[in-house]
């Protein structure tokens, strides 16, 4: 997502036109158009100050990159197609008597 979006968003969730929310931020609609359409880009302050005009905070967390899924495709993707079958096959195969197990 970018800047202009993320400032098209609040905006919008708002309810304000371009013009408003440059009125709040104490600017011109043109800077908001320009934000918005991407033809500049604001600094990560500025995208927090002009969300907080428009009523709402940005959120920003940093999580742990997880790349299981992304191992197990790639794991996949090097097999030949006949071996994904047999996989997939002997996966049925045991939620099969998994599932048999369970019943009783």
């Amino acid at each position: 997502m970018t800047a202009g979006s993320l400032i098209a968003e609040a905006r919008k969730r708002a309810g304000l036109t371009q013009a408003d929310l440059a009125h709040r931020l104490g600017s011109h609609q043109s800077v908001v158009a320009r934000w918005e359409a991407g033809r500049t880009n604001p600094d990560f302050v500025t995208v927090q100050r002009v969300v907080r005009a428009a009523g709402f905070d940005l959120g920003i967390s940093i999580h742990p990159v997880d790349d299981h899924d992304l191992t197990l495709i790639r794991r996949e993707l090097n097999l030949l197609p006949h071996q994904r079958l047999s996989a997939m096959v002997e996966a049925v195969n045991k939620i099969r008597r998994m599932s048999q197990i369970a019943r009783g």
